[in-house]
């Protein structure tokens, strides 16, 4: 089946859906002022198919003209593990946390988000290539990769640093939560502390038999912020980092080395290390209504500069100058973070 009838199928199968009755449920939800949900599915030869998700709808969808796309990514533990978002999505949209947007779950299973070594499953090129079309041709979002947002947890803050690094022009800005990196540049390197939870045939169905470290290079943030950051400075793109000082999973070993490895190759982000958060757990949800504040403000709305101390910052670099120090760096130039 070629790419332009998977896509006309695609549009049939959700515009049934959106012309279909909504259930008793929806309708509820709906009514209560919090929005409301479409269940869909892209048909599809790149993976497993169908690719079934969840858009959660924004109150007032029907009147909206354009709304920004927040493609939400979860982790390792599968669609289940992402169960508290739509109730997380909504507490945000009505304490205006998060701006009105159309919020996709996708369903994909512990793929890494990925194109896999041996081809078997291209999640990467279904998401760039397949999943944005058929959304922004079924939903009122924005075409714009500057409306166009990643949230994901753990796998998924993961996958959405790889799409928002490869692809800096697409996308607006990502926040990734508990993101399960590793703290460094050589796969050889690995440490059994941050990959325990990995076992070898899961990273060999993911990057060959052996592992091609090549391959795995090629999809490591680190690598991938080293090798991108002149577009990624470029694009604007909006990072935000978030991981817990307890996380049981040690994935604060990698977020901080790539908080590090961006510090020290000038690319602008949020960076928080959270006291007391772990890598599931009560503190999860109020924190991605923190990163979901990030993306409104940062991505969806216009960034306000803050005018309110330019005659304090003049003041300061003249005090900097007559000291002998350069006012223009923000950074010392110790990229020393590098392959």
């Amino acid at each position: 089946m070629n790419h332009t009838r998977r896509q006309a199928l695609s549009a049939v199968t959700l515009a049934a859906l959106v012309a279909a009755p909504q259930t008793d449920a929806a309708q509820t939800t709906a009514a209560s002022g919090q929005g409301s949900e479409i269940k869909g599915q892209v048909t599809t030869t790149l993976v497993p198919s169908p690719v079934s998700y969840t858009a959660l709808l924004p109150p007032d969808y029907d009147r909206a003209q354009e709304l920004p796309l927040l493609l939400a990514l979860h982790g390792g533990d599968g669609i289940a593990g992402f169960s508290f978002m739509p109730a997380t999505v909504r507490a945000a949209w009505q304490s205006g946390e998060l701006a009105p947007c159309v919020v996709v779950i996708v369903n994909s299973g512990r793929s890494f988000w990925m194109d896999w070594k041996d081809g078997s499953q291209k999640w990467e090129t279904f998401v760039m290539q397949e999943l944005l079309v058929h959304l922004r041709s079924n939903f009122k979002v924005a075409k714009t990769p500057r409306k166009t947002a990643l949230i994901g947890h753990s796998m998924g803050g993961l996958g959405g640093l790889r799409f928002a690094f490869k692809y800096p022009d697409q996308f607006g800005g990502v926040a990734a939560l508990e993101a399960a990196i590793e703290p460094t540049f050589q796969y050889a390197s690995i440490n059994v502390r941050n990959n325990f939870f990995r076992p070898a045939a899961l990273m060999e169905s993911f990057f060959g038999k052996p592992v091609d470290t090549a391959y795995w290079a090629a999809n490591n943030p680190a690598h991938l912020a080293v090798a991108q950051a002149a577009r990624i400075q470029a694009s604007g793109l909006q990072i935000y980092l978030d991981v817990g000082d307890r996380d049981i999973l040690n994935t604060y070993d990698g977020v901080e080395f790539l908080h590090r490895i961006l510090w020290d190759h000038g690319i602008d982000h949020e960076y928080r290390l959270v006291r007391g958060g772990d890598h599931w757990g009560v503190t999860v949800p109020p924190r991605f209504r923190d990163g979901m504040r990030f993306l409104t403000r940062q991505v969806f709305s216009e960034p306000q500069e803050d005018t309110s101390q330019l005659a304090n910052r003049e003041r300061i670099n003249q005090m900097k100058k007559a000291a002998g120090v350069d006012p223009a760096p923000l950074r010392l130039p110790l990229p020393h973070t590098k392959p």
